[in-house]
């Protein structure tokens, strides 16, 4: 049955009721309040609540959801959803126009619990069809819940409305997100692209210090350092057991590294467990499903015992090895699924996602409790809310030699993660490239923490010399660029460029050849050249010093300028302007 609730049609079955608790409107930001209710059987059945309602919103030309990637179209209202969930993506969308200006951002409070968002154009009135739907039996114990949809009209920058979601979330709805580090905040060498399984003590050592002497000092031994077995699968995972051909002694080996002058984080899949591990056959009877692409399967958080088993996994990880952080793997295999075993009495949580947050949070506690400053990083999907009381690292999903998505995914994300660093995809660094064409790669991501992994030792001495004054840059300028005074143009086109601003410096990225860029007034102004173009535009008032390197950090150029409105700027592919104020 459908009930009329103001504007909101809100479909049903019966047993269930739904009241709108109140209303909210504070200049343009509105808060609806809506009291769902049910029955035992309702919960039994499997019956759920859809509300929808249509938005007529002038001006909407684009739309932006947290789980978008390179799409920003409008679709017609029959074919735009996505499920929202603790363990993988957020419930948040956000309408705007051509000037990046919001037209209609929303959002819901309940971001554990499995919800499907709908948004879409409906074809026959060009209003905006938008609803949102959850079962009932995931709740429970409970007969009743309320959520709040947040609404936003203001024509404010989009990500302002979305940074104003996320803020939100932790001020007001109580996902408070784990402390950050300084340390997330520097680039890091990461072995998963140059490397992939084939790693080993010696060949980890080795590489750190060629990554320490080019300015690193954190690393990420990703997948390998598990098994002897480089299939490209995962069927032993799980045990998670140094190989002991290529890790004889994990403790002593993650001591050289320290001494090297590098912290060391460690890469698990946490929910896998490989069907030729040792574990898989006590584990097999609490499996949430089988994933036989991956030659492994996924365990059951609901059960207790493989909950208190993976957090005494990475607690003697921890311990034992005196690790710096963890590369959390494959959280969003937790996901429902019509293959997910059906509950149990052996389960003391029925709800998947509860047993998720449980699971997490046992983890998260344990870990903070022996290392504050513990390192965890998440990649997309798991980006939401919840996610950021887990994990204080948050990188672009897998995205190989993509600069376009590297780039959106990042200026994206930092309308999302409010503190927590957001990480780049790791960094290939073909040493075939041309140089030039690599430092567009770092330029890519400057607004964000650049993963590298390109293999140091097959790196000439251009590349390494371009690679050295570019880390050596964003090293030294991290607050600038990691600054919450983020500005990214032009969303729709996937960002053609980007600034931040703090402490009388600006720091600018151009990423669309001839594109006019607009940095402020500021005493220090850097532009970064991240596009094939050979000249930038800049629109500016005042004299600067201006001087113009090319990637390597050989200067260029240097003269005074007097800038009126556009002028026009000779740079060098992925080379840098720094311009200083005379007067």
């Amino acid at each position: 049955m459908n009930v009329q609730l103001r504007q909101y049609t809100v479909r049903m079955t019966d047993g269930q009721t739904c009241d709108i608790k109140e209303i909210g409107e504070n200049g343009g930001v509105t808060k609806t309040v809506f009291r769902f209710c049910w029955t035992e059987e309702n919960a039994e059945r499997g019956d759920g609540f859809t509300v929808g309602w249509f938005a007529d919103v002038p001006g909407v030309m684009y739309k932006w959801d947290a789980c978008c990637r390179l799409n920003r179209d409008l679709s017609p209202h029959w074919d735009d959803r996505f499920n929202s969930m603790l363990s993988s993506n957020a419930p948040v969308t956000c309408y705007f126009d051509g000037t990046d200006t919001n037209r209609c951002c929303w959002a819901l409070s309940e971001c554990g619990k499995l919800i499907e968002l709908k948004n879409g154009l409906r074809d026959q009135t060009g209003s905006l069809k938008l609803h949102f739907s959850f079962g009932v039996r995931q709740f429970t114990g409970q007969y009743e819940t309320e959520i709040t949809l947040y609404t936003d009209t203001r024509p404010i920058p989009m990500r302002k409305a979305v940074e104003d979601v996320a803020s939100w979330w932790a001020d007001d709805c109580g996902m408070t997100p784990l402390n950050v580090p300084d340390n997330a905040l520097d680039p890091l060498y990461s072995f998963w692209y140059s490397y992939h399984q084939n790693v080993n003590d010696a060949d980890v050592e080795a590489e750190c210090r060629r990554a320490k002497e080019l300015g690193f000092s954190l690393c990420i031994v990703d997948d390998g350092w598990q098994t002897e077995d480089n299939c490209g699968a995962y069927p032993y995972c799980g045990d998670w057991l140094p190989a002991p051909g290529k890790f004889p002694d994990m403790a002593a080996h993650v001591r050289r590294v320290h001494e090297i002058g590098m912290k060391y984080i460690l890469w698990y899949s946490v929910p896998l467990i490989g069907y030729r591990s040792a574990h898989y056959e006590r584990f097999k009877c609490m499996l949430l499903r089988d994933e036989p692409g991956l030659s492994a399967a996924v365990l059951d958080p609901r059960y207790r015992e493989t909950r208190e088993f993976l957090i005494r996994t990475f607690r003697n990880a921890l311990t034992e090895w005196d690790l710096d952080g963890f590369k959390l793997d494959f959280i969003d295999s937790w996901r429902e699924s019509s293959a997910n075993a059906p509950y149990n009495e052996r389960m003391d949580i029925p709800a998947l996602q509860d047993a998720v947050n449980v699971c997490m949070c046992g983890i998260v506690q344990t870990l903070t409790r022996i290392r504050p400053d513990v390192l965890l990083e998440f990649r997309q999907s798991y980006i939401g809310p919840h996610m950021k009381r887990f994990g204080n690292l948050f990188r672009v999903g897998d995205c190989a030699g993509n600069y376009l998505r590297n780039r959106a995914s990042i200026l994206d994300l930092r309308m999302l993660m409010g503190d927590q660093a957001v990480h780049s995809d790791m960094l290939m660094m073909a040493p075939f490239e041309d140089p030039r064409v690599n430092a567009l790669q770092i330029i890519s991501c400057m607004f964000g923490v650049m993963q590298f992994s390109g293999r140091l030792e097959k790196l000439d001495e251009k590349m390494l010399k371009m690679s050295r004054f570019w880390l050596s840059f964003l090293k030294e300028h991290k607050t600038l660029l990691q600054s919450k005074n983020l500005k990214a143009y032009e969303a729709h086109l996937l960002y053609t460029w980007a600034k931040t601003a703090e402490n009388d410096e600006c720091a600018v990225g151009v990423y669309a050849v001839d594109k006019v860029v607009r940095p402020d007034a500021a005493a220090t102004i850097y532009v970064a050249n991240g596009c094939m173009g050979e000249r930038l535009f800049i629109e500016l008032n005042g004299t600067y010093r201006v001087s113009v390197f090319d990637c390597f950090g050989e200067i260029r150029g240097s003269f005074e300028k007097t800038f009126a409105g556009v002028q026009q700027l000779a740079v060098p592919i992925g080379g840098l302007v720094e311009m200083r104020k005379s007067r």
